[in-house]
């Protein structure tokens, strides 16, 4: 059975670099990378790992600026007068979906000439009307090129694509040094996109220098890179019992019931509220990668916690790939999947990656 698993998965890329293959040119030695670096780049990333231990009281330094919270969100959507591997970019800051600071279109094409692959970024014209197009890819069906402009459109003289190339088991990408100008006068600045993305992280160094002296317009100040690492979803249902000692539906207890609470593994949080006395709980969940430990360094944390209070009920799991994850407190329980996941699915057919 396990032999039929390799093939069956070992049969996919094949078939998808020999469709894109023939839609990019036969001879072209981008090919494959093109495939595996627009799989790895859909998906959502967060850095929320980096940013606790950054302000862990041991790890403190002094002097130095901590990174700040981002989630980025990449959904691969079809709009096919910009190529064929087009992303919806969208990015939020301090754990808060409304605090939205970026959104682009990224598309990949194999360069050959320029040694990798491109990723050109457009920009929206009108970006609040394609806000939340990660969740919702319908409102962007209507995009055309008349709704996105790149950087070189308003001056020729720049270029902000970013050019990716491999590099062993990871994609590098940059900008062509000091290509993307924008601004006038004393504000004239350039931009400087270092990114590097594995099939599990994204590290970025995104920053904006001033034209006239280098100085740092915008960005973190030590030049040191976000360091996002994929966030894997997952939908959530649980249950309120009105008697505080119960843990399950015994017939008789009143039971309130919640349901479709999104949350994701890189410190994804969601909260609800108990009805019969307005108590607000906040459920938290952080794959982490622990440097303390050298036995089983890598584990699901799972936290709920009564809003107003320090103290949570915690719970670890050690299978960071589980796709099932369920706590039962006295009077509340909480199911969490992860999106995608088929409870009669064959373990033998699981892909990995998914």
């Amino acid at each position: 059975m396990q032999i039929s698993k390799t093939l069956l998965i070992a049969a996919l890329p094949i078939a998808a670099i020999a469709s894109s293959n023939a839609a990019t040119g036969a001879n072209d030695p981008f090919v494959r990378d093109l495939i595996i670096l627009s799989d790895w780049f859909e998906g959502e990333f967060d850095n929320e790992e980096q940013v606790w231990f950054e302000n862990y009281p041991d790890m403190l330094e002094e002097g130095k600026e901590p990174h700040g919270r981002v989630h980025a969100m990449h959904r691969k959507v079809d709009l096919p007068e910009f190529g064929e591997h087009v992303f919806y970019v969208e990015e939020y800051t301090d754990n808060d979906p409304t605090k939205i600071f970026r959104q682009r279109l990224a598309v990949l094409l194999s360069d050959p000439e320029a040694g990798g692959i491109r990723m050109r970024l457009g920009f929206f014209r009108d970006a609040e009307k394609v806000k939340g197009a990660y969740h919702d890819p319908s409102k962007l069906a209507d995009l055309t090129s008349e709704d996105v402009f790149f950087i070189e459109d308003l001056d020729e003289t720049s270029n902000c694509d970013v050019i990716w190339r491999r590099n062993a088991s990871q994609f590098e990408g940059q900008m062509r040094e000091r290509a993307c100008v924008f601004g006038e006068g004393d504000r004239r600045r350039y931009s400087i996109h270092d990114v590097t993305l594995s099939e599990d992280k994204y590290w970025r160094s995104d920053l904006t220098r001033l034209v006239s002296d280098d100085s740092i317009s915008a960005g973190h100040p030590e030049d040191e890179p976000h360091m996002l690492r994929r966030a894997l979803p997952f939908v959530c249902s649980g249950r309120f019992f009105s008697n505080p000692s119960s843990t399950f539906d015994d017939g008789q207890t009143k039971i309130q019931r919640f349901s479709d609470m999104r949350i994701h593994s890189q410190g994804g949080t969601f909260t609800v509220e108990r009805e019969s006395d307005g108590q607000m709980f906040e459920v938290l969940m952080r794959t982490k990668q622990y440097p303390f430990y050298s036995e089983r360094p890598d584990f699901v944390y799972f936290s709920v916690r009564k809003e107003g209070e320090k103290r949570s009920d915690v719970f670890t799991v050690n299978d960071t790939e589980a796709r099932h994850i369920g706590v039962t407190l006295p009077g509340m329980s909480v199911y969490c999947h992860r999106i995608g996941y088929e409870f009669n699915e064959d373990p033998a057919l699981l892909d990995p990656a998914a």
